[in-house]
């Protein structure tokens, strides 16, 4: 891909997993379940970005193209959001 893009990648896996980080302290301090939900999606989505560059760089990824499993973590990820946000 190119430098840009590897930027980018890493930008939204660092500032992914900072708010995961802050999600689970602001989980630990309030105790409510929708934060520990989005923590989780901020985690998975931090992964996700350091996927997206170990894909980019080397052939582990099983998919050709990795798209279809980007796809899917992105439905995990709205998944996780969505059980944050249900009424209790």
């Amino acid at each position: 891909m190119g430098v840009l893009y590897s930027f980018l990648a890493i930008c939204v896996a660092g500032f992914s997993l900072l708010q995961a980080i802050v999600g689970m302290i602001s989980y630990k301090r309030v105790g409510k379940n929708k934060l520990l939900f989005i923590s989780t999606a901020f985690l998975i989505f931090g992964f996700k970005g350091i996927y997206a560059l170990i894909a980019t760089y080397t052939s582990l990824s099983p998919f050709d193209p990795p798209v279809t499993s980007m796809l899917v973590i992105d439905l995990i990820i709205i998944f996780m959001l969505y059980l944050s946000v249900l009424k209790e």
